[in-house]
């Protein structure tokens, strides 16, 4: 059979998804997505000084949480299909409280999601809106945003699963920590790495996006 080869659609700073309105975009991301970027800027240029210096792993920079986290739920909120967007929404006591912390209220989440982040160190950006991961019998839904050098994960409360080696984010946080250290590279793709045991991922695949960077 004659292979034929996807051609994607290229983006200067990741996936692109029109998915939601413009006063969404402009008003209640576009004002957070600076302190995503500022974020990312100072943790890449500590991460060249740690490979030249390779001084301590742990490395430290100021965020501001609730629009570092309002900036990155909004994205993990759009990155879906077009197609599920012509299907009126429905309640939903996992997104509900979700979009109302997105469009500005800060006590939204406080009883019913936790958000977690570890050192992504991959060039592969992976958006997944709604993903169900089951691990020692424990089965827990995530939603998550990696690209490097982070992923950011959001779960419900009390009922989570991460990786060992990340790190619990709280709004009132001024700082965010990551950890450089190999100990926690094979899973630094969670939830879409090697399954092992009785772990079981089941996602909607409209619900989940990869992009890669174009090579030249």
């Amino acid at each position: 059979m004659e292979e034929h080869k996807i051609r994607g659609i290229q983006s200067s700073n990741g996936s692109k998804f029109k998915t939601i309105c413009e006063r969404c975009n402009n008003e209640h991301l576009g004002e957070n997505d600076s302190e995503v970027a500022r974020v990312c800027k100072s943790l890449t240029n500590r991460i060249r000084r740690y490979s030249i210096s390779r001084n301590s792993p742990n490395i430290v920079v100021d965020v501001n949480a609730v629009k570092y986290s309002r900036a990155m739920i909004g994205h993990i909120l759009s990155a879906t299909s077009v197609e599920e967007c012509k299907t009126e929404s429905q309640i939903s006591p996992y997104f509900d409280p979700l979009k109302q912390f997105v469009l500005g209220n800060n006590d939204a989440i406080s009883d019913t999601h936790e958000i977690y982040y570890w050192f992504y160190p991959y060039d592969r950006h992976v958006s997944a809106k709604y993903v169900g991961f089951k691990n020692e019998g424990h089965t827990a839904i995530v939603s998550l945003l990696s690209f490097f050098p982070i992923a950011f994960m959001v779960t419900k409360i009390n009922e989570g699963t991460y990786p060992f080696h990340a790190r619990k984010l709280s709004l009132s946080d001024t700082k965010l920590e990551l950890d450089l250290s190999p100990r926690g590279f094979e899973y630094s793709a969670f939830p879409f790495h090697e399954l092992r045991g009785n772990q079981l991922l089941a996602m909607v695949d409209y619900q989940a996006t990869v992009s890669d960077p174009i090579e030249e």
